[in-house]
């Protein structure tokens, strides 16, 4: 949905970006003195850890708190506290569309405290369930001497029914239209009425919560935007009235109203844009960040003083229980000279986030590193990797689990260069490669052979849904023979090594649990090679296979076709890749990646509660049509 950004180390920023709009080329001396001068910042301000989540259970919520409690003696710990209590359910068109499971789960004011004029058109109980565990978390964080964030995406789309009401405040259409069957518009933000409407939700919010200091957002991505902006989806759009204003005018409004509300209510918050999450052209950006209101920031535009931290779960996702170390030490190793550190948990639109365990050990890193002011250069980053491992697995297991940690990274970063697209998520579990049967002729399924996984692959045509393996929101993805197989094979080495780890270890608990998770990580990634090679022969072949059932010619042959051979060779590896993923599911695999806890939960970005009955259900399917494609191409005789 948005751009990959890179989070660079404060020494390798050359351009600044200061408040008020002054930018330009720094010398070395220069960044010297702007390090010293964060430091200092950082010790008379004190440091800010913002930390995202997206944990609804309250229980749960307190064991995240005493975990983050270590981070308060080097700074203010801030918690988001903005997740639903449920998906938006209303929001979603009858019968289902894409582009609304990315905004079903997503953040917006008016969700917890809606404007008079918003809240005729969203259900009461949903939303009185929301304010309630916002203000249920927020106890927690004062009664833990700690503070909240606010995460959301503005300006949030609102129902068709609203702006058949109010017609004068129809901003852009924000939704995906290769992703949508429904256009969605968002309020235009240069409307007075607009803007007194988010300053009043702002106000309400702040003075019900005054722990909330931090308020940040995206936009122009999964249920948000801004008229005329370059980059949403369906083209710069929105009313005239608003077209010759520029984006960062549009933006400085948007953040006004939120300050104005924030003073209605004798409050002073700051507020973040976010760059890497949001889509925006560079001349865009440049011109967000000259106008930039007091207290108000454009987080990863050349940001200074500011750091994100990420763990493994939005690679992973939706298995849990996995770090990478090695990663985690090189991403920190500035974070004593970061005045505010955001820390994501998060992942797949708020289905899912960082187990504690995994969260535990981030926390571990920052700490560390926070007490030695960080490792300087590869070689002290790799002396603190193995004091962990000699924690974690012992004298006699340390340089084992250091050889996996290793290892891990390695193939991570083999995996960026080499198919950085391939994702767990969009392809293992909103195409549902999962659970879905690999076939050489998908059309020849029944309806009920199709139910258990067609309503949740992610595409606005049932057809392409159906035909088009590689069909990832929108976009046909190719993928070269042998990739896949590379990645697995190194994540393999890796999920070995740690099994091999004697019973003495004292982390052998995580360590094992982190070692099946990479199994079942391995696998979603195995099919997603799977089809997206049995898509391109089934392309070379589209001739045929489009034709009709037809018996083969009757020409002697020792090999028959090759295409068949190699398609017959992938069928069966994903049918036992299929049936080791129910082996580890059903021997507690379950517990380690996140699933609906019923029917109605599961969705395109969610895997189904009886994820192991479709497993098998894929397997039976596979081996009813095993033969299909004797029909179109040649097989062997002699």
């Amino acid at each position: 949905m948005h751009r990959q950004r890179c989070i660079l180390p404060l020494s390798t920023i050359k351009i600044l970006f200061y408040k008020g709009g002054a930018r330009g080329v720094a010398s070395e001396s220069q960044l010297e003195a702007l390090k010293s001068f964060t430091l200092q910042t950082s010790k008379e301000k004190g440091r800010i850890f913002i930390i995202k989540t997206c944990i609804k259970d309250l229980d749960e919520f307190r064991k995240l708190v005493l975990q983050a409690a270590r981070l308060k003696k080097y700074g203010t710990v801030q918690i988001n506290i903005s997740t639903l209590a449920d998906k938006g359910y209303y929001e979603i068109p009858e019968g289902g569309n894409p582009w609304h499971e990315y905004a079903a789960n997503k953040q917006t004011p008016y969700k917890f405290f809606p404007d008079p004029k918003i809240a005729p058109f969203l259900p009461a109980e949903f939303v009185k369930k929301n304010r309630q565990l916002l203000i249920d978390k927020a106890r927690i964080l004062r009664e833990n001497d700690m503070e909240a964030a606010f995460f959301g995406s503005e300006p949030n789309f609102l129902p068709a029914s609203f702006f058949d009401a109010y017609p004068n405040m129809r901003g852009p259409r924000i939704d995906h239209p290769r992703r949508s069957n429904v256009e969605v518009f968002a309020p235009c933000i240069s409307v007075d009425e607009t803007q007194e409407m988010y300053a009043g939700m702002m106000a309400e919010m702040l003075r019900t919560v005054p722990e909330i200091k931090t308020f940040y957002f995206k936009t122009n991505d999964a249920g948000a935007g801004i008229c005329w902006m370059d980059w949403l989806y369906s083209g710069p759009n929105g009313p005239d009235h608003c077209k010759n204003q520029s984006a960062g005018e549009r933006v400085a409004k948007l953040m006004e109203s939120f300050k104005n509300g924030a003073s209605r209510a004798g409050k002073k918050i700051n507020i973040y844009l976010s760059a890497g999450e949001s889509n925006f052209s560079e001349e865009e950006e440049r011109d967000i960040a000259n106008h930039l209101p007091q207290d108000c920031y454009f987080e990863g535009y050349h940001s200074i003083g500011s750091m994100v931290i990420r763990g493994f779960i939005g690679e992973s996702y939706p298995v849990t229980e996995i770090i990478n170390p090695l990663s985690l030490l090189n991403g920190t190793r500035l974070v004593d000279q970061a005045t505010t550190v955001f820390i994501g948990t998060e992942a797949a639109y708020d289905r899912g986030y960082e187990s504690l365990d995994a969260l535990g050990f981030l926390i571990d890193v920052l700490e560390r590193q926070l007490q030695n002011h960080g490792p300087d250069g590869l070689i002290s980053t790799l002396q603190e990797l193995k004091h962990f491992c000699d924690d974690w697995a012992g004298k006699n297991d340390a340089d084992r689990l250091f050889n996996a940690f290793i290892a891990l990274d390695e193939a991570v970063n083999f995996k960026k260069a080499a198919m950085p697209n391939v994702s767990a998520l969009y392809w293992g579990v909103s195409a549902r490669h999962m659970t879905r049967p690999l076939l050489i002729a998908p059309k020849r399924l029944t309806e009920k052979e199709e139910s258990y996984f067609l309503p949740y692959v992610f595409n606005v045509s049932k057809e392409e849904a159906r035909m088009d393996y590689t069909d990832i929101h929108g976009s046909h993805h190719l993928l070269q023979p042998g990739l896949v197989e590379n990645y697995v094979s190194k994540i393999r080495q890796v999920y070995l090594l740690l099994e091999s780890i004697g019973g003495s270890a004292p982390k052998k608990g995580f360590i094992q649990k982190m070692a099946t998770s990479l199994r079942i990580y391995a696998s979603i990634i195995r099919s997603c090679g799977n089809f997206a090679e049995a898509q391109a022969i089934r392309e070379r072949n589209a001739a045929r296979l489009n034709g009709e059932v037809h018996l083969p010619n009757k020409e002697t042959t020792w090999t028959g076709d090759p295409d068949l051979l190699r398609f017959n060779e992938i069928m069966r590896n994903e049918l036992d890749n299929a049936q080791e993923l129910i082996g580890l599911l059903e021997k507690g695999g379950m517990e380690l990646l996140w699933h609906a806890n019923d029917q109605l939960h599961e969705d395109t970005f969610l895997p189904g509660q009886d994820l192991i009955a479709q497993l098998k259900m894929k397997r039976r399917i596979m081996l009813n049509h095993w033969r299909d494609i004797e029909d179109y191409l040649t097989s062997p005789l002699k």
